[in-house]
C-alpha cells in the first residue's frame, strides 16, 4: 500500500493490491459479526472450498465469503486527502456473483462508503446494482467518484459486506487517483447515444440501429457462454430459453457496445 502526500495530473492517492503476508494491510482495518466469515486473503477463505477462481491478479485478492445467516462486515482503507483535487475517483476490479447480490435473489449488498469525520458518520457513495448487468464472477473494472470530497484532508472508504444467504465476492487493484478517467464501463455507456437495442424485453426479435458497420454480434448467457453470433443488424433469439443475457456488439472501428437483452 502507498500513500502519496502531492497532488500532480493524474496521481495516486492510495494503492493497494493485496499481495503482501498479512490481512488486513498496513493502515487498513477490518470488522465483522461473523467470525468465521471474515474479510481476508481469497487464497485463504477460499481455499478449503476450492473457490480460488475469486482470485483476480497476483495471485491473491481480498475477499469473503457467504454464510445463510446475516452478515455486516467491512474493510476499511487507510485515511487519505484529497486536498488540492477536483475531480478524484476510486477505481478497483471486483468478482461478484450478480444471481445472489442482484437478481433475481437479492440477498447483500457490496457497498463502498465513505467517511470524512474518521469513520464516525459513513456515505454510500456506490453499491453493485449500479454497475447494471454483468455475469456472475467477471472482473467487473469499477470507476466512482470521489468529487462531492474533493478538497478533504481527512478521508477513508470502506468495502461494506452486508447479507444474508447471499455470495462470496473479491476486490483487488484498489486506487484512489487525483482525477478521473474513464473506466470501460463508462466508455461502453457513451456509445448508447449513436446505437439503439430494440424491442427490449423482447419475445425472439432483436434489432440494432447504428450508424456504425457491425462487425459482430454476439449474445451471452449468464454463464458467459456466447449463445448466438452474427454480422447483421437483425437478430433472432426465439430459440434461447427465457431469460436475461448480454448483447454485445462490436464494431469495425474498434468500438463495442454490451447491453443488458432480456428474452420474454
Amino acid at each position: 500500500m502507498f500513500l502519496v502526500s502531492f497532488i500532480f495530473g493524474n496521481a495516486q492517492i492510495l494503492s493497494e493490491t493485496f499481495q503482501g503476508t498479512t490481512f488486513p494491510p498496513t493502515g487498513w482495518t477490518t470488522g465483522t459479526n461473523v467470525a468465521s466469515r471474515p474479510w481476508g486473503f481469497t487464497t485463504t477463505i477460499f481455499n478449503a472450498s476450492g473457490q480460488l477462481t475469486f482470485n483476480i491478479t497476483g495471485g491473491k485478492s481480498a475477499g469473503i465469503g457467504w454464510i445463510a445467516q446475516a452478515q455486516d462486515a467491512h474493510l476499511t482503507s487507510p485515511s487519505f486527502s484529497l486536498v488540492g483535487t477536483t475531480n478524484p475517483v476510486l477505481k478497483f476490479n471486483a468478482k461478484i456473483g450478480y444471481e445472489y447480490m442482484v437478481d433475481p435473489n437479492p440477498n447483500g449488498d457490496l457497498k463502498v462508503e465513505v467517511s470524512t469525520d474518521g469513520g464516525t458518520t459513513w456515505n454510500q457513495v456506490w453499491v453493485e446494482e449500479d454497475y447494471g448487468f454483468f455475469i456472475d464472477y467477471e472482473t467487473l473494472a469499477i470507476t466512482v467518484s470521489l468529487t462531492p470530497y474533493a478538497g478533504q484532508a481527512n478521508v477513508k472508504f470502506r468495502f461494506h459486506y452486508v447479507a444474508n444467504d447471499a455470495d462470496s465476492l473479491s476486490i483487488d487493484d484498489v486506487q484512489v487517483l487525483s482525477s478521473a478517467t474513464l473506466s470501460t464501463q463508462e466508455t461502453s455507456a457513451k456509445a448508447k447515444d449513436i446505437t439503439d437495442i430494440y424491442p427490449n424485453p423482447t419475445r425472439g426479435e432483436i434489432n440494432i440501429k447504428t450508424d456504425k458497420k457491425i462487425k459482430s454480434a454476439t449474445v451471452i448467457d449468464a454463464s458467459g457462454k456466447s449463445v448466438f453470433n452474427n454480422t447483421s443488424e437483425r437478430l433472432d433469439i426465439s430459440s434461447l430459453p427465457k431469460g436475461n443475457y448480454l448483447l454485445k456488439v462490436d464494431f469495425s472501428d474498434g468500438t463495442s457496445k454490451t447491453e443488458k437483452v432480456i428474452k420474454q
